[in-house]
This record gives C-alpha cells, sequence and structure tokens, in this order.
C-alpha cells in the first residue's frame, strides 16, 4: 500500500495491487470517531471536535486535564498493587524461597509478597504520562513547528502543573504502557474514569494524527492496509452505535451461527461468520448485517461478463443474512448492507435490490468529503427502502 497527496490536499491511499486509490482528507476524523474518548463527548464537544482537525488536541487535552483536576480534589482512584519486599515483620505471604536462600531470617527479615492499596496504579501513571505528554506538545518543546500546528502555553503549563501534583500524591511518571487502557476493568464507584483514560489514550496512542510534513514522524499512525480496514470498521461501528443508541438501535459486531446441528461432523468445522456490524431495532423488527471493506466495490472484470460489483463480497453478505432466517424469526425484517470508501472507480455509489425477500444495498462514503457530508452518508444506512 503507497499515499500520494494530490494537488486538493486529500491523501491517497493505493490499497490492492496499486489499481485502487482511497481519496482521505479526514483521516483524523476517522481516529475521532474510533476513540472511546468519543463516546463520552457531549454535543458541544463532538461538534468542536468533528469541526476543526488541529483543534482536535486541545480538546483532548482540556478534557484530559479537566477530569484530572475534578479527581485531584476529591481524591485520586486508589487501586491494589502487588508488591514484592523484604521487611523486619511478616505481611500477607511469606516467600519461603527468597527468605531461606537470602538466609533473611538469621538477620531478623523476611521476604513477603503482598499487595498494598496506593494512589500509584498503572492507571493513574498512564493518565500522568498523558499529561506530561500534552504540556510537551502544546508547549513546542522539543517538536518541529512544521508538525505542530497548535500551540497553547497556558494549557501546556496548566498539564504540567497537574501532573507535578499527581507525582506529589505518590504517582510514578514514566514510560506509559500501552496496554494499560484495554486492561482496566471499572465498577460503580469509579467508572467516571473511562472518559479521562478515554482522553489519555487518544493523546498517547493516537498521537493526535496530522497530514503536516516535518522531521518527526507521527507515533502511533498505522498506514498500512490492515490497519486502515480496522480503522475504517472500528470508525463506523462506535459511530453508529453514538448515534443510534438513544434512537433504540442496538450496535455491535456480532458472530453469526450457521443453522446447522450443533452435533454434526462438519458443524464442528465450519468457519466462524463475524459480521463487523449488525444493528437490530426491536420496535420497527429490523436487522441490519453491514461489513465494511476498505477497497473498490467494483471488480476488476467491470464492464465485463460477470457483472460490476465484488462477486466475492456480496457472496459474503448473501450469506450472513440467508443463513440467520431462521435464527433471527420470521417477523423479523434483515437486510444486508456493503459500505466501502468513495475510490476513483466508484466516487459516489448507492444502489439496493431485494432477493429472497431480503434488502441488498451497496453504498459508498466519500472520505475526503466535509464531516457533515460523511455523517449524513454513515446514518442513511438505517434509511428504510420502503
Amino acid at each position: 500500500m503507497t499515499m500520494s497527496e494530490p494537488d486538493d490536499g486529500a491523501v491517497g491511499v493505493v490499497v490492492g495491487e496499486g489499481s485502487t486509490r482511497i481519496p482521505i482528507r479526514n483521516l483524523w476524523l476517522l481516529y475521532l470517531y474510533a476513540a472511546e474518548l468519543y463516546e463520552h463527548l457531549s454535543t458541544s464537544e463532538r461538534v468542536q471536535g468533528e469541526s476543526n482537525p488541529t483543534a482536535l488536541a486541545d480538546l483532548a487535552a482540556r478534557i484530559l486535564l479537566a477530569e484530572v483536576r475534578s479527581r485531584l480534589r476529591r481524591g485520586l482512584t486508589p487501586g491494589y498493587v502487588a508488591r514484592h519486599e523484604v521487611l523486619t515483620h511478616v505481611r500477607d505471604r511469606v516467600d519461603q524461597i527468597t527468605t531461606a536462600r537470602g538466609m533473611l531470617l538469621e538477620r531478623g527479615r523476611v521476604a513477603c509478597d503482598f499487595e498494598e492499596l496506593t494512589v500509584d496504579t498503572p492507571r493513574n501513571r498512564y493518565v500522568c504520562a498523558a499529561l506530561l505528554t500534552a504540556a510537551r506538545w502544546l508547549g513546542g518543546t522539543g517538536v518541529p513547528r512544521s508538525a505542530q500546528p497548535f500551540r497553547d502555553s497556558s494549557l501546556a503549563h496548566d498539564c504540567r502543573a497537574a501532573a507535578a501534583d499527581m507525582q506529589r500524591l505518590g504517582v510514578t511518571a514514566g514510560r506509559p504502557d500501552p496496554l494499560t487502557p484495554r486492561t482496566q476493568t471499572y465498577s460503580h464507584f469509579d467508572r467516571d474514569d473511562r472518559r479521562m483514560v478515554a482522553a489519555a489514550q487518544l493523546l498517547l496512542e493516537l498521537a493526535l494524527p496530522s497530514h503536516a510534513t516535518g522531521r518527526t514522524a507521527i507515533r502511533g499512525l498505522d498506514w498500512s492496509e490492515h490497519g486502515l480496514r480496522r480503522l475504517f470498521e472500528e470508525a463506523v461501528r462506535r459511530f453508529l452505535a453514538v448515534h443510534l443508541r438513544p434512537e433504540g438501535w442496538s450496535v455491535g459486531k456480532q458472530q453469526l451461527r450457521w443453522p446447522s446441528s450443533s452435533t454434526s461432523s462438519m458443524g464442528q468445522l465450519l468457519p466462524v461468520m463475524e459480521a463487523d456490524v449488525v444493528l437490530e431495532h426491536r420496535q420497527s423488527r429490523r436487522r441490519i448485517v453491514l461489513d465494511t471493506k476498505f477497497t473498490t466495490a467494483f471488480s476488476k472484470q467491470f464492464g465485463h461478463r460477470g457483472g460490476g460489483l465484488r462477486s466475492e463480497h456480496l457472496y459474503q453478505l448473501y450469506t450472513y443474512v440467508r443463513s440467520q432466517e431462521q435464527l433471527v424469526g420470521g417477523d423479523v425484517r434483515t437486510e444486508g448492507v456493503l459500505l466501502y470508501p468513495a475510490t476513483e472507480q466508484a466516487p459516489a455509489l448507492d444502489v439496493t435490490t431485494e432477493m429472497h425477500g431480503h434488502v441488498f444495498r451497496v453504498l459508498t462514503v466519500d472520505l475526503a468529503a466535509p464531516a457533515m457530508a460523511i455523517q449524513k452518508r454513515l446514518l442513511s444506512v438505517t434509511a428504510s427502502s420502503s
């Protein structure tokens, strides 16, 4: 996969064997949609983030700073951390091997493994690292001006001060572990930390994507075809979840079952069917199986015998829809949608047909269009064909 930057300012991603170019002007928008923070933004914050790409860094930093200040006022969320220390008294579990090997008992000491309640948890260390990173970015410390279009010295100072407050309370400032957000579990008492960790994750992992050229490579951007395909899928799923759940839709990735006997020998060998997005609306008795494809909608044989749409994608979607007929009930109307990014071969496409009582639809979304146009196109997947 290669990238090119044409005269119109859109970044062109070339996928496949070099014959498909996907114009992307709003890669930052896809990263915003795919980020967990998007679920925790208010309506005004979403509008601010979607309307101006250079404000995304400022928005994430301000959200993180506000959440950290709130925790500092009422107390950081503590947690139990595993410790191994040599003590003068027994605490929790004795490490018999270390104690005997070091002859610690003769010196009045004992090696113990115990858990300690502290604020120096992986979660708080991750947030502290994000504050320090935001301070460097916003203050322009060590960052070339060409790669840093946003600068806010006052916000940078506040982020640095908040990090210092966390350190004074005992939080260690070190290299952040990228797996921290994925290993966190939340209870009723610390569920508000989700928004704080999500803002920190956007700042650290996504590294505030920008297409500006500079001497420093932007960390965290995966320009591989697999990475962009996964980003496109996650962005579509999370965007639809945020905007459609308030309207009664359930949205999520789903493994589909084959309508075969579980006791059959072949049933154990059938491949897994996993739809990228399944949308269900109980009140209207609608079920939409949505599959995203980060490539062109047309096959190489377009214009020749065999038709223009990619047969392998149609076969896959047809199987997803028809295989669920007996499992979802006859009163539920199941539809199938293939969603592609607009390409030079298929700049605008929205076609629908009906087969065996099911509606099948193929449409494209122009990733080089303004944010409002992208949103309108994505939300159109639930438009009724009747």
